[in-house]
C-alpha cells in the first residue's frame, strides 16, 4: 500500500481546517492538521507510483481500525519551495 503526501495549499482562511494537496496524485482534502494525522486506509492509500510504501505493520493496524499519518514532513514549507523554484 502507498500513502498520500499532503502539503498545505495557501489558504487565506481563518479557521482552524485548510486545504491540503497529495505531493503525488494531486487529491484535495479539507481538514485539521489533527485530521490528516488520523486517515482511515482509505482516506490514506493514494495511487500514483511515486508515493511513499506503509510499512507492512502500519498496514496491519490499518486493517484493524488504526490510522495513518498522511501529512508531509515538510507540509509547512512545500508551498513555499515549490514557488521560489518557478
Amino acid at each position: 500500500m502507498r500513502k498520500h503526501q499532503f502539503v498545505k495549499v495557501k489558504c487565506e482562511c481563518f479557521k482552524r481546517a485548510t486545504n491540503f494537496k497529495c505531493k503525488y496524485c494531486g487529491a484535495l482534502e479539507y481538514k485539521s492538521v489533527q485530521e490528516m494525522r488520523r486517515l482511515n486506509k482509505s482516506q490514506a492509500e493514494c495511487d500514483h507510483p511515486e508515493a511513499p510504501l506503509v510499512q507492512a505493520q502500519d498496514v496491519f493496524k490499518g486493517l484493524i481500525g488504526g490510522t495513518f499519518d498522511c501529512l508531509a514532513p515538510d507540509f509547512e514549507t512545500y508551498a513555499q519551495s515549490e514557488k521560489a523554484d518557478s
